[in-house]
């Protein structure tokens, strides 16, 4: 998406704040001297300890530790200074990556396992730190480089332009944006876990869209659906209901986790979504499956089965193996076996809950299993 007017703008803004305040990796994409860095380091103002790292400057052994030799003859991995910071702050942080793309392969290499594992040489960086990396596209950079897969991949790519009206407008004024982080909602669990069992259900509709790596090597830098992008995007589009973000921001972040089109495909299947209440259904509420399609009762089973993990009681998880029953019964055992095999396996099954005899219609599947005699 192009950034062309105000509420563009703060729309964009507002992901930049939730990827940030969700600790996942992002990258923005905009031309240079639009206020990118400014911004990522206005989050010192609400307490946030901020690293800025011109990327280019520094040497693959700032990111994956300089080899030490201890007294006792073993190699360790000395952490930078950089990271040292960032460890010892009491409190949220950003390590902010400048000119990304001006990075040799090399570097973009090495800073692969800080984005994932929170790990620089020898240290742990504790989860309060979050990753934003900025870059100019390769007509605009510096010697950049396009960025290969496996490090695009890590990222959430959003788009950046400042508009004419925002930069008038503090030009007067000299109030310029700042970055709008989040602290970490109390109830984000249980919504990761709704969004997750939706992202899910569309794949279960949709199995080519779980890993769909693009041809060509400019799209390779950008975002593309694999299963790490799509926890990303269930992740951020949670956090993005929990605060009651704009539609418009949470179009973006889906864009940017798996890309535009298949953003578009999922959001445009989840919105047309009208499902029951698991736990209505758990507690007794009867509803007629027989005229449901067969990728909305998965994703109505899995929804069940994440409401039993929720809160798990004999009742309850009994209640929910009746559910899949019927469901199996009213339109085929194939959108129901994957929520019932997870939850008779697994140690899901409280030793006081009694297994309903409905569930021998899924006999020979759970035989073939291992899971039911």
């Amino acid at each position: 998406m192009t950034v062309r007017t105000r509420a563009d703008y703060e729309h964009m803004l507002s992901a930049v704040g939730v990827c940030t305040s969700a600790r996942v990796p992002i990258l923005i994409w905009g031309n240079p001297g639009e206020g990118k860095t400014a911004v990522i380091e206005s989050a010192a103002q609400r307490g946030w300890h901020v690293e800025s790292l011109i990327i280019s400057h520094y040497e693959p052994s700032d990111f994956a530790g300089l080899p030490v030799v201890t007294p006792d003859g073993a190699v360790n991995l000395a952490p930078p200074g950089w990271a040292r910071r960032l460890a010892d702050h009491d409190g949220p942080s950003i390590a902010f990556f400048d000119e990304f793309s001006t990075a040799s392969p090399s570097l973009q290499a090495a800073a692969l396992r800080p984005l994932t594992h929170f790990e620089v040489g020898s240290l742990k960086l504790p989860e309060t730190v979050s990753f934003v990396a900025a870059a100019n596209p390769s007509d605009v950079a510096a010697a950049g480089w396009e960025l290969a897969a496996p490090t695009s991949n890590r990222f959430v790519h959003l788009d950046w332009e400042m508009p004419l009206e925002v930069y008038a407008e503090c030009m007067v004024t000299d109030q310029w944006p700042t970055l709008p982080v989040h602290d970490t909602p109390l109830d984000l669990g249980t919504q990761v876990r709704a969004i997750k069992v939706m992202v899910s259900g569309f794949l279960n509709a949709r199995q080519t869209q779980l890993s769909s790596i693009p041809k060509s090597a400019a799209d390779r830098g950008r975002a593309f659906p694999t299963p790490r992008t799509w926890d990303y995007a269930a992740r951020l589009l949670a956090f993005a209901q929990t605060v009651e973000a704009h539609k418009a921001t949470q179009r973006l972040l889906v864009a940017g986790c798996v890309g535009d089109a298949i953003a578009h495909e999922f959001l445009t299947w989840l919105g047309n979504q009208d499902l029951p209440d698991a736990d209505e259904l758990l507690a007794g509420n009867d509803f007629d499956f027989t005229k449901v399609r067969p990728d909305r009762v998965y994703v109505i089973l899995q929804s069940v089965l994440a409401a039993v993990i929720r809160e798990t009681t004999a009742e309850r998880w009994t209640r929910a193996v009746e559910i899949c029953s019927r469901a199996a019964a009213a339109v085929g055992i194939d959108p129901a076996v994957p929520a019932v095999r997870a939850l008779v396996r697994g140690g899901l099954r409280p030793p006081t809950a009694t297994l309903p005899p409905d569930i021998k219609v899924f006999g020979a599947a759970l035989s073939l299993a291992g899971l039911l005699k």
